[in-house]
């Protein structure tokens, strides 16, 4: 296993948890949402957990290691990992976009669809099977 797509993988990582943050940064600072902002953050919170716990434990692993192998997959062009971030930081972009980079004292609003909404969280909790598989060693 070539370590330098290990390192690819762990800057990945970072990134997405990086996006992941500021999403729920944003997220928090939205009054008067629906339950869906609530729900939003707290899946991307516990997903926030979980993607820190993988980019430790790849720091840690040995690049020779079949469990490395199996990790690397997420990482791939247009994988998981990919389509995460991507949706993140178009998530993001529409939140800082309705408010918080125009005026500081301007409060953010919530203009999301139920469906929207359904999509992001469905490619939240692939993401986390995916990465509870990895912890756990399961993928080959």
């Amino acid at each position: 296993m070539d370590p330098v797509s290990v390192i690819g993988l762990i800057a990945s990582l970072a990134q997405l948890i990086d996006v992941a943050s500021k999403t729920l940064r944003f997220l928090n600072n939205i009054k008067n949402a629906p339950k869906d902002r609530a729900q939003v953050a707290q899946e991307a919170s516990l997903l926030l957990a979980l993607l820190t716990s993988l980019r430790y434990r790849l720091e840690e692993a040995d690049a020779q290691d079949c469990w490395v192998q199996g990790v690397l997959t997420l990482g791939m062009a247009n994988g998981p990992l990919d389509q995460f971030k991507d949706a993140l930081e178009s998530l993001a972009t529409r939140l800082h976009s309705s408010g918080t980079g125009k005026s500081v004292g301007k409060v953010l609003a919530w203009h999301f669809e139920r469906k929207e909404i359904d999509e992001l969280l469905g490619k939240m909790e692939r993401l986390k099977s995916y990465i509870h598989l990895a912890l756990e060693g399961d993928i080959l």
